[in-house]
C-alpha cells in the first residue's frame, strides 16, 4: 500500500477508537475494548454469551475476562448469571445494545464494509479461488478509482475490458479481450447484451470482456444491462472460462436468472472500437500505478 494512504486510514481508525473510549464505560484498556467488540459480534451472530467461549476467543486469561465482565456489569452493560452446565453466562442490557447500535452508526459514517458493498455489485462464480481473488481485487480498485459507475466506464465495455487487460498484465497475468454477446435469460425471456442490431445511437453492436490466463472471464461493463434490462442488476461478474461450443462462460444468479457469454457473432467494428479507446488506456493505467504500486 502506498504510504500516502496510511495517514487517512489511521486517522479514521483512531476516530472510531476514541469514540468508543469516550462513550462506552471500561473500554479504555485493550481488554475492555476487545471484550466490547467480542460481545457485540457474538450477540449479533446469535451466539449464547458465556465466559468460557468469550475467553477462548480473546488473548487474555479467563480470570481477567471475568473481572472485566464484572466491571461491565457495574456500569449497566451486562448482567451475569451462573449456569450449572455453562458456568458464567452473560446477557447484554438495553444500554449495551443502544451503545452497540451507536457504535455501528459511527463506524458506518467513517468506513464502508467492503464485502457487503461488493456482494451487492459483483457476482463471483469460480472454482479458482486465487484467480477469483485477483479479479475481486481489480474490481475493488476500479470501483475506488471511480471507473465502474454508469456515467463513467460501466457502460463502455470495450474500454473497461481494455483497461482490465492492461491491469492484469501489469500484475503479471496473460490477458486478452473477447468480443461477443451475453444472453441473459429469465424464465424463457432473453435479453441480449451486445446482440446484432440492438445498438442505440452512439453505440456499436457487440460486447467485450477480459479473459485472464485463459481461465477467468471478467465482465465489468454491465451498465447497459442495468439501464436497459434491470436497474438492480450486478455491476460486474467473474466467471470461469469454459468453452462449450459458442459459449465460453456461464453463471446463474441467486434468483435463477442465467447468463451465457458467446462469441459466435462478433461485432465487425470491434477493432475500430478498441482503437478508439486505446489512447486513454496509458493515462488510466498510470493513475492505477500511482495509487497502488
Amino acid at each position: 500500500m502506498p504510504l500516502h494512504r496510511v495517514p487517512p486510514i489511521l486517522k479514521s481508525v483512531a476516530l472510531v477508537r476514541n469514540w468508543l473510549v469516550e462513550n462506552v464505560p471500561c473500554t479504555d484498556s485493550m481488554l475492555g475494548y476487545d471484550l466490547f467488540l467480542k460481545l457485540g459480534n457474538d450477540f449479533v451472530a446469535g451466539q449464547r454469551l458465556k465466559l468460557s467461549a468469550l475467553a477462548q476467543g480473546l488473548p487474555y486469561a479467563a480470570e481477567e475476562v471475568a473481572a472485566q465482565l464484572r466491571r461491565f456489569e457495574e456500569h449497566g452493560l451486562v448482567t451475569l448469571a451462573s449456569d450449572a452446565d455453562d458456568g458464567l453466562v452473560v446477557e447484554g442490557t438495553e444500554r449495551f445494545l443502544a451503545l452497540l447500535d451507536r457504535y455501528g452508526r459511527v463506524f458506518d459514517a467513517v468506513f464502508i464494509v467492503r464485502g457487503e458493498l461488493r456482494g451487492q455489485q459483483l457476482l463471483v462464480s469460480s472454482n479458482q479461488p486465487e484467480l477469483a481473488d485477483f479479479g475481486r481485487l481489480l474490481y475493488d480498485r476500479m470501483y475506488d478509482l471511480g471507473w465502474l459507475y454508469l456515467h463513467n466506464f460501466g457502460s463502455a465495455c470495450f474500454l473497461i475490458s481494455s483497461l482490465a487487460r492492461r491491469l492484469a498484465e501489469l500484475h503479471g497475468h496473460r490477458a486478452r479481450i473477447v468480443s461477443g454477446l451475453v444472453e441473459v435469460e429469465d424464465q424463457g425471456n432473453v435479453f441480449l447484451l451486445g446482440g446484432q442490431g440492438f445498438a442505440k445511437p452512439g453505440q456499436i453492436d457487440g460486447h467485450a470482456v477480459c479473459v485472464i490466463d485463459d481461465a477467468l472471464v471478467l465482465d465489468f461493463g454491465l451498465g447497459n444491462v442495468r439501464k436497459s434490462y434491470r436497474r438492480d442488476f450486478y455491476w460486474g461478474t467473474i466467471a470461469d472460462y469454459a468453452r462449450d461450443g459458442a459459449v465460453f462462460a456461464r453463471l446463474t444468479l441467486p434468483d435463477g436468472v442465467t447468463m451465457a457469454w458467446k462469441d459466435d457473432w462478433q461485432s465487425p467494428d470491434t477493432d475500430i472500437e478498441l482503437a478508439r479507446y486505446a489512447p486513454h488506456i496509458d493515462e488510466l493505467a498510470a493513475q492505477y500505478v500511482a495509487r497502488y504500486r
